[in-house]
């Protein structure tokens, strides 16, 4: 079964998410404005996972890490850090709970022209998946 097929056989126990799929990808709009996106791209070489403008790639033979990211990202375990400047959204940290602990995990950055401006620091997470990651 194919990585995008399979994540649409689990969430079908979620019929109010308002799921979006094109040729290649799929993504998960938040249930609630503490929320955020989630999305999976099937490229030709690799698996893209992201969560708003944080994202991570899967070689093609990681297809179980890349699926098990996704679902992470879903879950309550899972926290998006979101630093902008001037309402400019410029750095995504993806953050797990461990041990009752938050870990960053990895950064996706763009350059802010901004920088002299006071960063404004805002936490997200979903609460979509409840039981082990679906």
């Amino acid at each position: 079964m194919s990585p995008l097929a399979e994540i649409k056989k689990r969430l079908e126990k979620y019929p109010k998410l308002e799921i979006e799929e094109e040729d290649n990808s799929i993504s998960i709009k938040p249930i609630s404005p503490s929320g955020f996106e989630v999305w999976f791209s099937n490229d030709e070489n690799e698996y893209t996972v992201g969560f708003e403008g944080w994202h991570q790639h899967f070689d093609k033979s990681e297809v179980e890490d890349a699926l098990n990211c996704f679902a992470l990202g879903l879950s309550n375990e899972c926290r998006l850090k979101v630093t902008s400047r001037r309402g400019k959204d410029y750095k995504w940290v993806m953050e797990a709970l461990e041990d009752g602990e938050w870990v960053s995990y990895s950064t996706t950055a763009l350059f802010d022209f901004a920088f002299w401006r006071k960063a404004e620091v805002k936490y997200y997470s979903n609460n979509i998946l409840r039981e082990n990651h679906a």
